[in-house]
């Protein structure tokens, strides 16, 4: 197994997370002006480098389980992947926070959206009672739509 592979692929990985990082940050700023068009944007090529992400930690996951029993690679060198995997793991912390983030912006909005249509509903449900089926606005309970039964 080749260390400079393991290495390449770590930080190949590092660098599609801080794309990642950029994307959610730039996600979370378009819920803060409920930009909802640009958030499925952002969703989407969030959604192509998690693709890739899943490729990379699939080839890493073999080459891990194969450089654990292979004798050329140094103490050093399992030093240099830990601390790279280490700023990964962080990074990957910090999208899960910002994410947090967006979900609780998006359960505002939800919620708030929702309070106008039930505003509205309500507004117009008095109008709808007043022109209820079989009556003309304006005409009582008792009255006759017939002028000749009067």
């Amino acid at each position: 197994m080749d260390s400079t592979e393991i290495l390449k692929a770590l930080e190949r990985e590092r660098t599609l997370l801080e794309d990642f990082i950029c994307l959610s940050e730039e996600q979370l700023l378009r819920l803060e002006d409920e930009n909802i068009d640009a958030v499925d944007s952002l969703l989407q090529k969030r959604a192509d480098l998690m693709m890739e992400l899943t490729a990379i930690e699939a080839t890493l996951g073999t080459w891990i389980a194969q450089i654990r029993t292979d004798p050329a690679i140094t103490p050093e060198m399992v030093q240099e992947f830990r601390a790279v995997n280490d700023e990964i793991l962080s990074m990957a912390n910090h999208i899960m926070e910002i994410d947090d983030q967006a979900h609780a912006r998006l359960d505002v909005i939800r919620e708030r959206t929702s309070r106008k249509q039930e505003n509205w509903y309500c507004s117009r449900l008095p109008l709808q009672l007043s022109t209820a089926p079989g009556r003309r606005q304006g005409e009582a309970a008792g009255e006759s739509r017939n002028p000749a039964k009067s």
